[in-house]
């Protein structure tokens, strides 16, 4: 246990002329529980692809097993929910059956074997009652877990997960990152992507910093720091701690005025200033009014508006 699992030896990556990973140098063990964050373009998905095996290194080497001899690591992949078909005719049951098309198995004719682990690995997750439902009337967490369990069905030792908790609600991010933990303590080593720092990335044991380059790896509280995280986002950053757990948000600048109000434009609308605008009348034309305050001296009702098609008679 904890030997190498999959290594970056100096890896860069480019797609063509653009250099989307540049000398990355990383170990995964046997058992580890990585988070991958930085912002968009940053390398996330080529990593994971790389880590996969499903892509080579333009620069470098990639590494598999404690000897770093290729050896087959038994491998599961969950891709983004976004790059998924959901109209394809294709029931719960038979997308898990499809993890084992790797193993070049004819999965149309699958044995009862399979179809019966494919039962407990959904009852597992807790969807064995929509085996036979059609993927694309699943919600987002039932989807994310159907994935896990096509993934789960090879028995494999590196779990890799591509933004597992993106556009799902809180309790359905609460359960995945559960069953991940769950999956980690049996000893599958695990690495995910993810862009939310607080709910997810600040919850991982082990973390990569990875914005083309690896900015800092290690555990929370060691690489989330201020400067870490400017060198990653390219904003300043602020991050709290309390009660043991860190709390990271954008500097109160970002969301103030960077002048004062005083040194705005006269013209400029007062909803500028999170303020409503002061009663007023545009006139009969206008189509619209608002709530006036009446002016004692002068009859709203009665007085004539000028027509702006219409001058008067120079005298």
């Amino acid at each position: 246990m904890h030997h190498p699992i999959v290594e970056f030896r100096d890896v860069s990556f480019t797609y063509g002329e653009d250099r989307v990973l540049d000398r990355v140098n990383v170990v995964i063990r046997e058992g580890a529980f990585v988070g991958v964050v930085g912002p968009s373009g940053a390398g996330k998905s080529t990593f994971l692809r790389l880590a996969a095996g499903t892509i080579r290194p333009t620069r470098g080497r990639m590494l598999f097993g404690p000897d770093g001899d290729h050896r087959a690591v038994r491998l599961g992949v969950v891709p983004q929910t976004e790059t998924i078909d959901w109209n394809f005719p294709v029931t719960v049951e038979e997308v898990v059956l499809l993890g084992l098309a790797a193993d070049s198995r004819r999965v149309p004719w699958a044995s009862r074997t399979d179809r019966r682990e494919v039962r407990d690995i959904l009852d597992r997750l807790g969807i064995g009652e929509l085996a036979r439902r059609h993927i694309r009337n699943l919600s987002g967490g039932q989807q994310q877990r159907v994935f896990i369990a096509r993934a789960l069905i090879r028995r494999p030792e590196l779990l890799l997960l591509d933004e597992p908790t993106s556009g799902v609600d809180v309790k359905t991010r609460h359960d995945v990152l559960h069953l991940l933990h769950s999956l980690n303590h049996e000893g599958i080593a695990i690495v995910l992507t993810t862009h939310d720092l607080n709910a997810v990335a600040a919850h991982i044991p082990s973390l990569i910093c990875l914005n083309r380059r690896v900015i800092a790896a290690g555990r929370p509280h060691e690489v989330l720091t201020s400067a870490n995280l400017k060198a990653l986002y390219g904003a300043e950053m602020v991050i709290v701690e309390q009660g043991g757990m860190l709390l990271i948000g954008d500097v109160p600048s970002a969301f103030r005025d960077e002048h004062d109000r005083d040194e705005h434009a006269e013209d400029v609308p007062v909803a500028h200033f999170g303020e409503e605008p002061p009663p007023h009348d545009h006139g009969g034309g206008s189509g619209h009014d608002h709530a006036v305050t009446p002016d004692p001296g002068h009859d709203h009702t009665d007085a004539p508006h000028p027509d702006p098609g219409h001058a008067e008679p120079a005298r």
